[in-house]
Order: C-alpha cells, then structure tokens, then sequence
C-alpha cells in the first residue's frame, strides 16, 4: 500500500490539518480533502483548493 493509501487511512474528508514543509507552515493550515498519486488535496482557510506534493512536505491532524 502507498504513502497516499496510508494518508488516506489516518486522515479523513473534512479533517482539520496543518501543512508543514521544513520548520514552516504552508498558510498555516485547513482541511483535507484526499491524498492521491503522492499529491495531498487540501483546501485553506480562505476556501482555495490546493494540491501540494506530498515529497517534503509533513501533515499534521490538528
């Protein structure tokens, strides 16, 4: 199963997160929408939908 797969499992629809790439917050934060092709799909707080590759990036369930 893959790193995608494995994200999808933890963190569901509608789950609050923080996106962390090295010691700083990519726009401190918003919910998941899915995790696919090692691509997290995410919206922030301002509603934009974004899709972040997940390479160097750390997400956390807040």
């Amino acid at each position: 199963m893959g790193f995608s797969e494995e994200l999808n499992k933890s963190i569901k629809f509608g789950d609050k997160i923080e996106v962390i790439s090295g010691a700083e917050k990519i726009n401190c934060g918003g919910t998941f929408i899915k995790a696919e092709d090692h691509y997290l799909v995410w919206s922030n707080r301002s509603g934009d939908v974004l899709f972040t590759h997940l390479d160097r990036v750390t997400v956390k369930k807040v």
